[in-house]
């Protein structure tokens, strides 16, 4: 027997709305910050030292583990080649891991936007910025390449 055009619409509009809530919630267990585009290149520790290859308008976005409450923080040794790359901030974020270990670790996500084809490097000391950099800082290094 058929259903109804009510039962049938009812249907679809329960689906609907699940599907809506599933996607809310997924989106809502990102655990990175807003405003980083889909095709954002994300780098981390494991790229420390390689070579990063960019489009030109795209978006990198490094993501490194600070301990802002010590006063360390990732902190460019000087600006890349801003014909290449531009900055486009920095801030930190405290995961639900985190959070829940009650750690003072926290992200530090740096932004940068690629420019034109060219090549730079891109160099970060971690550091307290008062002090700068001693005998066992730690560095890390990207080489870009833009096409």
């Amino acid at each position: 027997m058929p259903r109804s055009l009510p039962a049938i619409f009812c249907h679809d509009l329960v689906l609907v709305s699940v599907l809506v809530f599933a996607t809310i919630v997924i989106a809502g267990c990102n655990s990175g910050p807003s405003g980083i585009p889909s095709d954002a290149v994300v780098v981390g520790p494991e790229e420390n030292g390689t070579v990063v290859r960019l489009r030109s308008g795209q978006m990198l976005v490094v993501e490194l583990s600070a301990n802002p409450s010590t006063g360390f923080v990732w902190q460019l040794v000087r600006e890349p080649n801003a014909q290449y790359l531009l900055v486009d901030g920095t801030k930190t974020r405290q995961s639900d891991a985190e959070r829940a270990n009650e750690s003072q670790i926290e992200t530090q996500y740096i932004r940068f936007v690629a420019q034109e084809a060219g090549e730079t490097t891109l160099a970060l000391n971690y550091v307290i910025p008062t002090l700068g950099p001693g005998p066992e800082t730690r560095k890390y290094t990207l080489e870009i390449e833009i096409e």
